[in-house]
């Protein structure tokens, strides 16, 4: 029973030593406290990725383009730079910021960065600048990034892992529908107004909640010798999970000890065998992916609809219907929770992706169009996410963080030459082939085919076993 707001341990718990954290954790029925903790981490993930990371990508076809002071290779160069090096450098910042001084610090570090480095692309229409500040409005994209997956991973038990991780990411593709209906009425008349908005959420209305409620992983702080304080924040968590479950069932502590973190993280992966073969494995995914599936339709999609002779207002009402069937297709894939495989999932939604591609190649008409952009959007958005949860449940606890640094992060170098070349292969073959070619085919089937058949399997695994 819980005595004072605080769960009682029993004499196994208090015996159990290293392996205590991670079995109480796993013990934890899923309820309103873990959904409440992965809903709000994945809205702010919706609202800096949606909002902060794609700003050049509204901006450009309807403001830089129009005024005629971005060119097309002058805005890939831009566009790289926000997914390629900001992404970069805020990703291996915040890793080590969750590293050294925790998830949560760099959680809250990262919405802050986010919201408060978007404001001058209210005021600045030309390049060099535009340069600069690309490369600081995304330091807290790549700490969200880092973050956000590697937390919710170690918050939740490997019984409801996948069905928690993916349902609450459905939640960014409502944020999608809010930003996309938002800026169907907002651009680009009051385009300026449109980015304030992003800023007054992230930075006033967000920031302030995620400090009041989110607590630090207590995984993490077992990890790094904070045994008393790591307990006393699972205490609060258990007291609050049995005033909603009724009394928690004794911890299995046979499996699933956290080994407490050492220097050189980085070097345990590369000499580690095991975590080499994955992180190599995983990293050539991301090099593919960013420039493709991830940051490749978005780059040039409004720009594609555009020149199609598509009006602004079809593009985000689109986007809009776009992240409703998303959503969807998000509970969908919970609702398979740990009975399909990650690996399986990313390989499907590579396959659905390069369909939709080719259907707004070959019939660039509204129906057809529509129908494509859908299925390239779900296709992108599973794929990242699934590939988000790959990662962060590939490596324990201890190296978590860096490795996913390692192999994300390093990851948007992909992104950072491969945007830069989407200028050029817009332009390139008829009705923009080069594009469509480059993000369906290596920016999508390759990844996904290539973690299918060397990816290690992970449903209904405990995360400290199959991060092994």
């Amino acid at each position: 029973m819980a005595e004072n707001g605080q769960a009682t341990m029993s004499h196994a718990e208090q015996m159990a030593g290293g392996n205590n954290i991670s079995a109480r954790i796993d013990r934890l029925p899923l309820t309103r406290v873990q959904w409440e903790l992965a809903i709000l981490v994945e809205i702010t993930w919706g609202f800096i990725i949606v909002d902060t990371d794609g700003i050049g990508a509204r901006l450009y076809p309807i403001v830089w383009r129009p005024m005629g002071t971005i060119g097309t290779n002058e805005y890939a160069v831009i566009q790289a730079l926000q997914v390629g090096l900001g992404v970069l450098l805020g990703t291996y910042l915040m890793s080590f910021v969750a590293e050294k001084y925790g998830r949560r610090p760099a959680i809250l570090l990262s919405t802050a960065l986010a919201g408060l480095c978007l404001w001058p692309f209210a005021f600045v229409t030309t390049f060099w600048p535009l340069v600069i500040f690309s490369v600081f409005s995304t330091l807290g994209v790549g700490g969200i990034v880092a973050t956000h997956a590697v937390y919710l991973s170690e918050m939740s038990s490997h019984a409801v892992r996948n069905k928690t991780l993916l349902t609450a990411q459905a939640s960014t593709a409502l944020v999608g529908v809010v930003i996309a209906l938002t800026a169907r009425f907002m651009m680009p008349e009051y385009w300026k107004e449109f980015v304030w908005l992003g800023v007054l959420v992230q930075a006033f209305v967000l920031l302030p909640v995620l400090y009041l409620r989110l607590p630090e992983s207590p995984r993490w702080l077992e990890t790094h010798g904070f045994h008393d304080k790591a307990d006393r924040v699972l205490k609060r968590l258990e007291a609050r999970v049995e005033a909603i479950a009724g009394k928690l069932p004794a911890p299995d502590i046979r499996v699933g000890q956290i080994v407490q973190a050492a220097r050189g993280q980085l070097m345990e992966i590369l000499t580690n065998p095991t975590y080499r073969s994955r992180s190599i494995l995983i990293l050539v995914c991301w090099l593919l992916a960013y420039p493709g599936i991830v940051y490749g339709p978005g780059a040039f999609m409004l720009v594609y609809m555009r020149d199609h002779g598509f009006e602004v207002e079809f593009f985000f009402t689109l986007a809009m219907i776009a992240s409703a069937v998303s959503f969807v297709a998000f509970l969908v894939n919970a609702r398979f929770g740990e009975r399909i495989e990650r690996k399986d999932v990313l390989l499907l939604m590579a396959g659905v992706f390069a369909i939709g591609c080719l259907m707004i190649y070959l019939y660039p008409t509204p129906i057809i169009m529509s129908v494509g952009y859908i299925l390239t959007r779900v296709g992108a958005v599973l794929f990242l996410f699934n590939l988000y949860n790959y990662t962060a449940i590939a490596f324990p606890t201890r190296i978590r963080s860096v490795a996913f640094a390692w192999t994300d992060g390093l990851g948007h170098l992909g992104a950072w030459a491969g945007v830069t070349s989407l200028g050029p292969l817009y332009q390139m073959g008829p009705n923009h082939m080069g594009w469509l070619l480059f993000i369906a085919v290596p920016g999508a089937l390759l990844p996904g085919l290539l973690i299918y058949l060397f990816g290690i399997k992970q449903s209904e695994r405990v995360l400290e076993e199959v991060a092994k």
